[in-house]
């Protein structure tokens, strides 16, 4: 105990800063240590909340990413679907208008004759 004071007189007399950390060592220093655990601690769970987070967000973009281009997928399906479907619409009618210009054509024929028979009857 005695080299310790002794110690402490030396410290005290070259640096008076030391003689104040020494007592605040002696009236404080196990809840100074107590304290720095916890900070730690914290700071420990603050980073791998932090890794967690960051984790976590890489997950939902890559969600996202992955759900876009399925929907970009199925939106170009469907308008090559509906483009085929629009070009066989097109070829219908494009049948039906061709068979009612025939059918059309034929019976003005057939009435030109008609009115040309009577015409000619009379």
């Amino acid at each position: 105990m005695q080299a310790k004071q002794n110690k402490m007189a030396q410290q005290s007399n070259n640096n008076p800063l030391g003689e104040i950390s020494t007592i605040r060592d002696i009236l404080m220093g196990e809840q100074m240590n107590e304290y720095n655990s916890r900070f730690k601690e914290m700071e420990a769970q603050m980073m791998k909340m932090q890794k967690d987070t960051k984790a976590f967000i890489k997950e939902m973009e890559d969600r996202q990413i992955n759900a876009l281009e399925q929907l970009r997928s199925d939106v170009f399906k469907r308008l090559d679907e509906l483009e085929e479907l629009l070009s066989q619409k097109s070829e219908e009618l494009d049948e039906k208008i061709d068979d009612t210009t025939s059918s059309d054509r034929s019976r003005l024929g057939e009435l030109l004759q008609e009115l040309g028979q009577q015409l000619s009857g009379l």
